[in-house]
């Protein structure tokens, strides 16, 4: 059933995908600085043009091959097809080492794009198969399984070997089939079928962990709402709304089944469940509210508090079952707010004071369970997660804990005059997201130094990555001399790393650099015709003043530099001397020796490599930080710092975080966080999210029996 459906969307997508490629192959035509690349890249491109339905039947049907082996090998954990695959690859051990390194660097991009979606069918494919577990190199539907049949299918396609190097690195998320797309068509597939469709109790993965999809985000909240509607579905005429009455006896309704003054916000149906005779007792309960003494709430202190207490002093059977419904849900938002341990004692005896004005909001209007921008659910939310912000040191006259205290006031006040819950919270959200905003505002300002220092530290670290591979692409084939190599590595970097830095304002600088280089290595290479030692003599003036020109721009003039220019000018007398009349089985014998030789020196440069760790969840979660998360960071004395992300770089490769004073505590790379966060000396608090964290939570306890909600 999903090998169908895979095949069905790579069949639909494969036209399409057949011209990305075909105009990716004229691109690197035009912009290649090797003629002999560039013809061919040209040539392949007027191949796919010309006859692009053979590729299609012969990509398909490698595609299908593919999939086949892989269900086979996770079915019965058997592969037949692959000793002759062994076999002949034996044969080009090294050509396919290259190919598989290759194809693992394509299929990493694409594994870290679809992480959540493969995670979410691997899940699903275990459960299917009753297993506890399956990782991402069992799926048979893995990124890898699908490029790999394709780059198979090219070297069936086309006959012309040399074009099958070509093609692997062209395989990008932009060029290539849509596997976000078919990944998430087969999660679909699962999910009609009744496969784990509930993704907030099936999985329990929490919005909070900063590493979702806006998919995945999407789903879980789809899988909330879904649940929290069958549990508010009315069931009997005691269900129905009964609006309280003002002073004056008349309706709170405005004659349109809303509240008077409200707004149907989000299409909310007003078929609420609630009674005059709660919103009256909640009224009184407001009239003599007052905020906790001190100390933090704990379960006993809050057995005591409104919302406990409501259901036990309302007469029996004089709350409908959503209204019951309602409070529990309350209760178990409130609860999670007192039992988070970063939010202050302080600011949880503020929010302490919004239980019964939230309360009433939620009993008119169940948008408040469904949407994360209800003006009631968005105060909490903002209360929890600014509140770490809070300055203790000045106590209650940091600006942070006025604000909040002023906030909270204006909410009880208007909420005692109002005895149906038509409170402003969404002057109270603005009013607080105006601080936040000003907050930021005035964080950049004072972190306007580092900032600038940030920027330009990750643009010569990208720049200098760039120069790497640009250099590792071309002593990659193992084929370059072995001085040559080292100063390329040690020297050249730096300057490519220099004409990276300015690419942008002078493009010139950098295709000079390039070429440069790519002189260099011409120069080096036998010359086994007199016309080609013609040309190197006639060449090698101008490619010696450009080398001096860019070294004398690095500033390199130590006797290493005087070393290499010597062992330069021995190898260009050596190629020169050379004898030029080689028969045709010296010329093979050459090519052999220099092609073990170069097969050699890339298999001890591979073995020297330190391989780059696989993706994880941390380093998706570092991915997905926003600004104005908050992380702790454990401290060599084994006290903890709790600090701001202030500012995070355009590329997401450095960021900045900062104290509630709004001084610089520290910059640290991406992939630096990872480790921190991987090695459990760094966490990000759970703070947004908050009633969804706590709405999850209470019907995960209902999932698994904990807790009884009355129905």
């Amino acid at each position: 059933m999903l090998r169908n459906a895979a095949m069905t969307l790579v069949n639909a997508q494969f036209a399409d995908f057949t011209e990305r490629l075909a105009a990716a192959f004229m691109q690197l035509s035009e912009v290649s600085n090797d003629a002999k690349q560039a013809n061919l890249s040209f040539n392949v491109a007027n191949l796919l043009k010309n006859h692009g339905y053979p590729f299609f039947h012969i990509g398909s049907a490698a595609v299908q091959d593919a999939l086949n082996r892989e269900i086979d090998v996770l079915e019965f954990g058997t592969n037949q097809a692959a000793a002759p695959n062994d076999a002949i690859l034996s044969l080009v051990p090294y050509a396919e080492m290259d190919n598989r390194v290759i194809l693992g660097t394509t299929a990493r991009v694409f594994d870290i794009e679809n992480a959540e979606q493969l995670t979410a069918l691997n899940i699903r494919i275990a459960s299917v198969l009753e297993r506890d577990s399956l990782n991402v190199t069992q799926n048979p539907f893995r990124p890898e399984v699908f490029i790999g049949a394709i780059h198979a299918a090219w070297c069936d396609f086309d006959p012309d070997t040399e074009s099958h190097g070509l093609i692997l690195p062209l395989l990008r998320p932009e060029v290539f089939l849509d596997l976000p797309a078919i990944i998430k068509a087969l999660n679909d597939a699962l999910v009609a079928r009744g496969v784990l469709p509930e993704l907030v109790s099936s999985y329990r993965i929490r919005k909070s962990d900063g590493n979702l999809s806006a998919a995945t985000k999407e789903a879980n909240d789809t899988a909330l709402r879904q649940q929290l509607r069958r549990m508010f579905a009315p069931e009997s005429s005691q269900d129905r709304f009964e609006y309280p009455s003002n002073a004056d006896g008349q309706s709170m309704s405005d004659g349109a089944g809303r509240p008077a003054g409200s707004s149907n916000l989000h299409g909310v149906n007003w078929g609420n469940h609630s009674s005059a005779k709660l919103f009256q007792h909640l009224a009184n309960l407001q009239r003599s509210a007052t905020a906790p003494d001190s100390g933090i709430i704990s379960n006993k202190e809050f057995a005591d508090s409104p919302l406990a207490q409501i259901k036990a002093q309302m007469p029996k059977g004089s709350i409908s079952r959503i209204d019951e419904t309602t409070i529990d849900l309350l209760t178990q938002v409130f609860e999670t707010v007192f039992e988070d341990r970063h939010i202050p004692a302080e600011i949880k005896q503020l929010i302490g004071i919004l239980q019964v004005p939230v309360l009433k909001a939620a009993l008119v209007d169940k948008d408040f369970f469904y949407t994360e921008t209800h003006p009631a659910r968005r105060l909490i939310d903002l209360l929890t997660r600014s509140s770490v912000g809070w300055d203790q040191t000045r106590g209650v006259d940091d600006p942070l804990y006025q604000t909040i205290q002023r906030t909270v006031a204006q909410v009880h006040h208007d909420d005692a005059k109002n005895a149906a819950g038509n409170v402003s919270f969404a002057q109270a959200v603005s009013d607080l997201e105006s601080y936040i905003h000003e907050e930021e505002v005035a964080a950049d300002t004072a972190l306007e130094a580092p900032i600038t220092r940030a920027l330009h530290h990750e643009k010569i670290r990208t720049a200098t990555k760039s120069a790497e591979q640009d250099v590792a692409v071309r002593i990659g084939t193992g084929e370059v001399v072995p001085f040559v190599e080292a100063f390329l590595e040690s020297r050249w970097v730096p300057v490519l790393t220099l004409a990276h830095s300015i690419s942008d304002e002078k493009p010139e600088v950098l295709n000079n650099a390039i070429k440069t280089m790519d002189d260099l290595l011409w120069s080096v290479k036998p010359k086994v015709t007199s016309d080609t030692r013609k040309e190197l003599i006639t060449r090698l003036p101008a490619i010696l003043s450009m080398l001096n020109k860019w070294l004398n721009v690095i500033k390199w003039d130590d006797a290493d530099r005087l070393q290499f220019f010597a062992d330069l000018a021995e190898c260009h007398a050596s190629i020169v001397r050379a004898p030029l009349e080689l028969t045709p089985e010296r010329q093979i014998e050459i090519a052999v020796e220099v092609a073990k030789k170069a097969a050699e020196r890339r298999l001890e440069k591979r073995a020297a490599e330190i391989p780059e760790p696989e993706p994880d969840a941390f380093e998706a979660q570092v991915h997905n930080l926003q600004r104005g998360a908050w992380l702790q960071f454990d401290q060599p004395d084994g006290s903890q710092k709790t600090v701001k992300l202030a500012w995070v770089s355009p590329l997401r490769t450095l960021y900045i975080f900062s104290t509630s004073q709004r001084q610089e505590a520290f910059s640290i790379a991406a992939d630096a966080l990872a480790v921190q966060l991987r090695g459990a000396t760094a966490r990000c608090l759970e703070l947004d999210g908050m009633v969804d964290r706590a709405l999850s939570k209470a019907l995960e306890h209902i999932d698994t029996g904990e807790v009884e909600l009355h129905h």
